[in-house]
């Protein structure tokens, strides 16, 4: 009899198992089909595949756990060595979802909690996570474990009657001090679900803890300590300099550093410090609650309604999901206060999922009770619920398809292909020096080159690591924004310097473009790498910032090299069908239609090249707009309105040339508007007044050369009519 009781109370049937099995099964083939083939075009994939691959220690705080695991797991699993690692993130998500059907299949019933885990399943950033080689998808697994664990907790454990001890939540909790040590060495984050655990576990504190407080407290501090343990790797594994030591945590003090990311340095996460404390709240929960819409759809209706029915049945279960989506969620965006540009979210969207976790659960809590309360209404709900699964699918899986995707790594490939042997090569981005350092490292392709990260170039660590594994490169602090840096770079290196298009490079160093790539103080004659150039990924929508950033990297090399020629007056017809690829690649370069305008100016067709600069014009007031929208710094939004008064200005040019001056003259007072102290905008409104106010005239040849005391014809107009008036 006992063991019948026992059995009924386990909240695992046989007929609980066969949805898992579908679930895990449907899920698994969906995201297996859409895994990336290689390496992923996000964040920091290509860092970690290297630290992965090398053993090696990652930028801060490090991230010992996942670095470990997904060694162990790269030894057994099929595959070139990236898609193991993405084969390790969706092995790490299905056990997510596994985990939370068994968590909600107790309370809520099978069909509720297969529903509601399957939408979560659906959702665009748990597939994006449980497809990189990232460690974002390992912490979501721990972030459910101890959701599991501290529910468990809340529901008082197993009763003595069915074979439970007293001391079985104490054991619990030591477990969960154990995990949630262990989970924060592989992201700190993990910590944000502390007061949800709290709240879980308070009853249980205020119940049994009253003697011998300090010693169990003590024993739970040193089961977090022990999970926490695992940062030891740290020191131990940077003192025997491995090839990728981030900041080289082999002595306290650094180690110390790094665990809380002080040695960080200025990254785009710090990027929050140039704004007041909560002033980016607002726009950014506005976000989150879009990824919610997105993800979840008419499926809130139920989330809300489960959150009312937790409320109102199982107060210790809703103050734990309201603990983690106030902390995770709400506080966390408060503390991040990233501006809501496109790249700035691509960063933060990963931390949604934690409090993520909490609407799944009100999401099964709604279903559960119009499946076991409203007879009526079962149907329709159960109809809907599938309705939101299906917007999920339709809104999500065509982007969530990586099958495809070789953005990442022929990028890398065409950048190694422009650049000489034996040559260096400097990256600023992410995703751009962490897939070369990817290709070199792990695929053994073009040993010969010198990578450099324009970020890292004048760290000490970074230098002295180098210094060790390659020391035929003199690096120099290219980040400080000195031309002598890259001077100093350029000529202490042999074989040539060279940067892709996401370095940022000082106005005084020369470059010409090589491919996607700038040779620096160039010895050599244009060379055109066009036929080298790999467009397997062209022809679909980007999945992400990621790809479309590295679709805008091609773009910025087709522009570059239009303005080296158009400077040199070797522009074509050829260049110019390239910078209608370069619009395709990405529409917000507005220098791709301006320099087409140039073109066509110049073979006579002014009312085509008036159409392009007038896109070009266009395309900066919409990024304009942008800028105000993604709350973009002041030193943006007035580099954007100097770059859309040169277009204006030539827009104008063009309508004159077309016999429109009503038409030039709004170009020109437009081109003012952006940038006041245009000259050329004065002089061109004086020519348009000629022969109509000689008083206009007048002021504006005076006024462009208060702006510019070497223009030539200005000054020579202006002496004319000084020598009439004489």
């Amino acid at each position: 009899m006992e063991a019948e009781v026992q059995k009924e109370n386990s909240g695992f049937p046989a007929s609980a198992l066969w949805p898992a099995f579908a679930l895990f099964a449907a899920v698994a083939a969906i995201w297996l089909y859409c895994l990336p083939p290689g390496l992923a075009p996000y964040r920091d994939a290509g860092e970690m595949a290297c630290d992965v691959y090398t053993l090696g220690i990652p930028h801060p705080p490090g991230y010992p756990l996942y670095v470990i695991t997904a060694k162990i797991f790269s030894l057994i699993a099929p595959g070139n060595f990236a898609y193991r690692l993405n084969l390790f993130s969706a092995l790490s998500g299905l056990s997510v979802l596994m985990f939370l059907y068994f968590t909600f299949v107790r309370p809520f019933g099978a069909p509720a909690a297969f529903l509601a885990v399957f939408l979560f399943a659906l959702n665009f950033t748990t597939q994006t996570v449980s497809s990189v080689s990232e460690m974002y998808a390992l912490n979501l697994f721990f972030a459910a474990v101890l959701m599991k664990l501290a529910l468990t907790l809340e529901a008082g454990g197993t009763p003595p009657s069915l074979g439970g001890r007293p001391e079985g939540n104490l054991r619990r909790i030591w477990l969960i001090a154990f995990l949630l040590g262990l989970a924060m060495t592989n992201r700190m984050d993990i910590v944000l679900m502390a007061p949800a655990i709290l709240a879980a576990a308070l009853p249980e504190l205020r119940k049994n803890w009253r003697r011998g407080f300090w010693t169990k407290a003590s024993w739970t501090a040193a089961f977090w300590l022990a999970g926490f343990s695992l940062y030891l790797y740290l020191p131990v594994r940077s003192g025997s300099n491995p090839l990728f030591d981030w900041s080289h945590p082999a002595d306290m003090n650094t180690f110390l550093a790094v665990i809380t990311r002080k040695s960080y340095g200025s990254t785009l996460d710090l990027i929050s410090k140039n704004y007041a404390a909560g002033e980016l709240f607002w726009p950014n929960l506005k976000y989150y609650a879009l990824h919610l819409w997105d993800n979840f759809n008419i499926a809130l209706v139920f989330a809300a309604a489960g959150a009312y029915r937790e409320f109102r049945t199982d107060k210790r279960r809703f103050l734990f999901t309201l603990a983690l989506f106030s902390f995770a969620g709400v506080i966390f965006l408060f503390m991040a206060n990233m501006p809501p540009n496109p790249h700035a979210l691509a960063i933060v969207e990963p931390n949604y999922l934690m409090p993520d976790l909490a609407v799944v659960l009100w999401t099964a809590a709604g279903l559960s009770y119009a499946f076991r309360h409203f007879q009526g209404v079962r149907y329709g709900a159960a109809f809907a619920a599938v309705a939101a699964l299906s917007l999920a699918a339709y809104h999500n899986l065509p982007h969530s398809n990586r099958r495809q995707v070789f953005a990442a790594e022929d990028w890398a490939r065409d950048a190694m292909r422009s650049a000489p042997p034996g040559s260096s090569l400097v990256a600023k981005k992410d995703v751009q020096i962490f897939t070369l350092w990817y290709l070199q490292t792990v695929r053994g392709e073009r040993p010969d080159l010198k990578l450099v990260p324009q970020g890292l170039s004048g760290s000490k660590w970074f230098m002295d690591s180098k210094g060790l594994w390659r020391p035929d490169l003199k690096l120099f602090n290219l980040n400080s924004g000195e031309a002598a840096e890259w001077k100093n770079f350029s000529e202490f290196n042999s074989g040539g310097a060279y940067a892709s298009m996401d370095a940022e490079l000082p106005k005084e160093t020369p470059a010409m473009p090589r491919g996607i790539l700038n040779a620096l103080y160039p010895g050599e004659t244009f060379f055109d790498m066009w036929r080298f150039l790999n467009f397997r990924w062209l022809g679909a929508d980007y999945n992400d910032f990621f790809c479309r950033d590295l679709g805008t990297s091609y773009a910025q090399s087709i522009v570059a090299g239009a303005a080296y020629l158009n400077t040199s007056g070797g522009l074509n017809a050829g260049d110019a069908a390239r910078l209608e690829l370069a619009r395709v690649m990405d529409e917000d370069l507005a220098d791709a239609p301006l320099y087409a305008g140039f073109y066509y100016s110049k073979a006579g067709d002014w009312p085509r090249a008036a159409a392009y600069f007038q896109l070009s014009a266009r395309v900066y007031g919409r990024l304009s707009g942008l800028a105000d929208k993604y709350y973009a710094l002041p030193s943006l939004k007035e580099s954007l309105a100097r770059s859309s008064a040169y277009s204006w200005l030539n827009y104008g040019v063009a309508l004159e040339k077309t016999g429109n001056p009503a038409g030039a003259e709004n170009a020109y007072r437009r081109a003012l508007a952006g940038n006041p102290k245009l000259a050329d905008a004065h002089y061109n409104m004086a020519i348009l007044y000629w022969n109509k106010d000689k008083n206009r005239v007048y002021q504006e040849l005076k006024t462009t050369l208060e702006l510019n005391p070497a223009h030539q014809q200005a000054a020579y107009y202006l002496g004319r009519m000084q020598a009439k008036e004489k």
